[in-house]
């Protein structure tokens, strides 16, 4: 399947690293003119810039301020918006340190990164989507319904950015927009700099041992050629879905 985003213009948010530059590198080759949002840019970001259609607005599109003007600068370079993904995201500041040790301090903050980031992009987007044809896709986790004690408020607010994105998917359809949302497991990305082993024999084990059945962790452009699907027309008939891609990490049936 050659899939062709010709004409159409998207907003990565999240865009510098990670999924977020892989999202914006796979949109950018199917032929989209993609708007790159990122609080700072990255050596990699301005190289796809240099190479595509790639306009990087330096904005915190995790705050209402910033999510408004990343959105009024892509409409006014490109006079259309078609495809948003909102990629921005973070784990919990006190992972592992359990539920009684976390503030409303801790719990607003992510909450605000991980669930308030979608509102306010999506809020600042919808007026100037296509309509039809417009496609939102939400990056979650599979940690949305998959709780980990671990990580608890980014298990809750990953679930509630799940939950509004089927809510979101509901009350758009009649507009001909579809949201969807991406659910990675564990992604080889900076994140994880510093914690995997050193061979590819040791991260295979580590895979199995968290119960990835392929034994391995996602690439970041393994996740967004499927946002990149979910994005273009090939998915015309597809709202309100969770993707999971975790090498068969989720076990159960939802």
């Amino acid at each position: 399947m050659h899939i062709s985003l010709n004409g159409k213009v998207a907003i990565v948010t999240g865009a510098s690293r990670g999924i977020g530059l892989a999202t914006v590198k796979a949109l950018a080759e199917s032929g989209a003119k993609v708007t790159a949002a990122a609080r700072q840019v990255t050596e990699e970001l301005a190289e796809l810039a240099a190479a595509f259609d790639v306009f990087i607005v330096t904005a915190n599109a995790a705050t209402t301020e910033g999510a408004e003007h990343v959105v009024k600068e892509t409409v006014r370079r490109y006079g259309r918006l078609d495809i948003l993904v909102n990629n921005i995201g973070a784990t919990d500041t006190r992972a592992g340190q359990g539920f009684l040790q976390l503030t409303d301090e801790d719990w607003a903050e992510t909450m605000d990164i991980n669930l308030m980031s979608v509102v306010r992009s999506t809020r600042a987007a919808l007026p100037h989507m296509t309509k039809p044809g417009g496609s939102i896709v939400n990056i979650s986790s599979m940690n949305a319904i998959m709780p980990n004690p671990f990580i608890i408020a980014y298990s809750s607010s990953k679930a509630a950015a799940t939950n509004l994105s089927k809510n979101l998917a509901g009350e758009f359809a009649a507009q001909g927009i579809r949201v969807n949302t991406v659910a990675p497991g564990p992604t080889r990305t900076e994140m994880w700099a510093g914690r995997l082993p050193e061979t590819e024999e040791g991260i295979r084990e580590m895979a199995l041992a968290f119960g990835i059945s392929l034994g391995r962790f996602a690439e970041p452009n393994e996740i967004a050629d499927l946002v990149v699907f979910l994005a273009s027309d090939h998915s015309s008939m597809i709202t309100g879905v969770d993707y999971i891609i975790d090498g068969g990490l989720v076990k159960t049936i939802h």
